[in-house]
């Protein structure tokens, strides 16, 4: 509405930004956020995403992954954390014909503010950035670990860093040696309680993510 509105003032030139959490776009607002990109609304829709509804009490998302604690996936004798696989939203909005998806991570700034960049210069649809958010208090790690934790996500390919510019992948930063997913899960509670055989089964479904990834890059 607010482009629109511009729009027949005749000022093109305004950059309109929606800001919203994993909650409020994979899950409240997708019905939205997918019309828009159909119609091929010309704004920029950044979702960070810190994988669950945090700011009102730490409850799972659409995109809160597999064995992850919250407040309403809890770890006991009869649950171990949510059962089912999150969604894989920069993968559902390239589904949609857009003509620039990325991913980006605020512990790796230059290749975020680069990809800033390339979305403001999209002139004939939607421009999607999801960007990974740790949350020191709903993954239970220390505050100062914020960026590490962020690094470390991209250095095991669990979140890897990725570009699709009219349809064509590419990877954006590309990790010489991939770290195990054993260090990533270990700097936070909310995984405290995987066991050896949920761990490998963990980095079975990285790989073969990031391979799917790779595939999609040879053939664009």
């Amino acid at each position: 509405g607010i482009k629109r509105a511009y729009r027949r003032k005749g000022r093109d030139d305004i950059h309109v930004v929606a800001f919203a959490g994993d909650g409020g776009t994979a899950d409240a607002g997708f019905q939205s956020l997918s019309g828009a990109a159909e119609r091929g609304e010309n704004i920029i829709y950044i979702c960070y995403d810190n994988e669950a509804y945090m700011n009102t009490g730490i409850q799972r998302s659409g995109t809160t992954p597999k064995w992850s604690w919250t407040q309403t996936t809890p770890v006991g004798d009869g649950m171990r954390g949510k059962s089912q696989k999150g969604k894989d939203l920069p993968m559902i909005m390239v589904q949609h014909g857009l003509p620039y998806v990325a991913t980006a991570n605020p512990s790796f700034l230059p290749d975020y503010i680069e990809k800033l960049k390339k979305a403001m210069q999209v002139k004939n649809g939607m421009a999607y950035i999801h960007l990974y958010s740790g949350c020191p208090t709903g993954w239970k790690f220390p505050t100062e670990k914020t960026i590490e934790v962020g690094r470390i996500a991209v250095e095991t390919n669990l979140y890897p860093l990725w570009e699709c510019e009219n349809g064509k992948f590419r990877i954006t930063y590309k990790v010489r040696k991939r770290r195990p997913i054993r260090d990533y899960v270990k700097m936070m509670q909310k995984y405290s309680h995987l066991t050896d055989e949920e761990i490998a089964e963990l980095q079975r479904n990285v790989d073969a993510n990031y391979e799917r990834l790779k595939q999609l890059c040879r053939i664009s």
